[in-house]
């Protein structure tokens, strides 16, 4: 009895694109196998002469061998266009297979529909602190690997509930690989608490998707969570999350998850990313024009936004009058696009009408350049986030 030992063919995940894959098999010389190739739920078969899936099964389509010197080589040319693909290898009478089986040997593959978007934007708690968020979006084949910068200019909402400027903290200002994430949510299958049968230390969710090993829980849309927890092993047959904390949750609830930096990004996603060290965040101080001839410690200014009170940012210009030893500070701000004003933290003597005031540590855009290497994209779209309110604060009325 002649034998085949293996079969041999990449199953990865294909690209959108065609992709043409080899495949090996290898066995004693005089081992006689049939193999065909199906697209599954469809009635196409990969014709080896034409070299494309068709409808039907044909003499073409079941490709009989005999291995002459031990191994046969091949390919398959798979279309563009997604699906998922059986391999499928037959002995013939007087051969069969060195496995368990004896008779056959199959393999699967899939392909992707289209090709994954990744987005990469910045996040923030205080969204109406803000302007739009700038984006850089990469779109490729799971393969895909590019390296590219970004250049985004965080810009302070433009009104007078939110237009009260953005700080840094103090320099140099240092951007992690921890402040980005990618972010999912999830629903519980069953209720858990610290007194069940897991300590609260198990849940079961609805789908798998997205959810890592490393993935912590950061909300709960019911209840309260206890830490942070994390996700420290995954049942993927029954759903089932093991946690590092005990939780009580409601079964039902939406749990928020986020994968932090890119071991975790990569565990939840797939996608293999690196941000590179260096990221450069930088700002200009604001500039104001008195609006009237300025006394006292209120002064009148022709617009407001991002100017920030609270005393964190410092006044310099013309004839202003500065105390013995600390700067002349903005205690507190009355917003207008095109008037407003704000009190000081030292009366003032005069300042004349269209005099020029710059304004130290309080910005109205903050610039991030830095760069970001892709060495692998997901299967489908995901947006990749910078949470920014690890980096700036928000200005406030006073």
């Amino acid at each position: 009895m002649k034998k085949i030992y293996n079969l041999q063919i990449d199953t990865s995940y294909m690209p959108a694109e065609q992709s043409t894959r080899g495949f090996i098999v290898s066995g004693e010389s005089g081992a006689e196998f049939i193999l065909y190739a199906l697209e599954n739920g469809t009635l196409k078969y990969y014709n080896f002469v034409d070299k494309v899936f068709e409808l039907g099964n044909s003499i073409n389509t079941n490709l009989k061998i005999t291995l002459t010197g031990g191994n046969y080589n091949n390919q398959i040319v798979f279309p563009s266009g997604g699906g998922t693909y059986t391999i499928k290898l037959l002995a013939l009478p007087g051969t069969e297979v060195q496995s368990s089986n004896k008779i056959a040997i199959t393999k699967s593959m899939s392909k992707a529909s289209s090709n994954a978007i990744v987005t990469f934007t910045a996040a923030t708690a205080n969204t109406s602190n803000y302007a739009t968020f700038p984006t850089s979006t990469v779109t490729g084949a799971l393969t895909y690997k590019e390296t590219f910068n970004f250049d985004w200019d965080i810009v302070n909402a433009s009104t007078d509930g939110g237009g009260f400027g953005l700080r840094l903290a103090s320099a140099p200002v240092t951007v992690k690989e921890t402040d980005w994430y990618f972010t999912t949510t999830d629903t519980v299958d069953g209720a858990i608490s610290p007194t069940d049968a897991n300590g609260g230390l198990k849940v079961v969710v609805d789908d798998l998707t997205d959810i890592g090993v490393g993935t912590i829980i950061s909300g709960v849309s019911g209840g309260s969570l206890s830490g942070t927890p994390s996700v420290i092993a995954i049942d993927t047959t029954n759903k089932l999350l093991t946690l590092n904390a005990a939780q009580t949750f409601a079964d039902g609830i939406t749990l928020t998850f986020k994968a932090i930096g890119t071991t975790a990004i990569k565990n939840a996603t797939g996608m293999l990313i690196k941000f590179t060290p260096g990221t450069v965040v930088s700002a200009e101080n604001i500039t104001k024009t008195v609006r009237t001839d300025a006394t006292g410690t209120t002064i009148n200014l022709n617009g407001t936004y991002g100017l920030t009170g609270g005393d964190h940012a410092s006044m310099l210009g013309y004839n202003v009058t500065q105390a013995a030893s600390d700067p002349v500070t903005v205690s507190s701000v009355s917003a207008s696009e095109g008037a407003g004003s704000i009190t000081v933290s030292v009366s003032q003597t005069a300042i004349p009408q269209s005099t020029k005031l710059e304004f130290i540590d309080v910005y109205q855009t903050i610039n991030f350049l830095g760069t970001i290497t892709i060495e692998q994209l997901p299967t489908t779209n995901k947006t990749i986030y910078l949470d920014i309110d690890n980096i700036i604060t928000v200005g406030t009325v006073s």
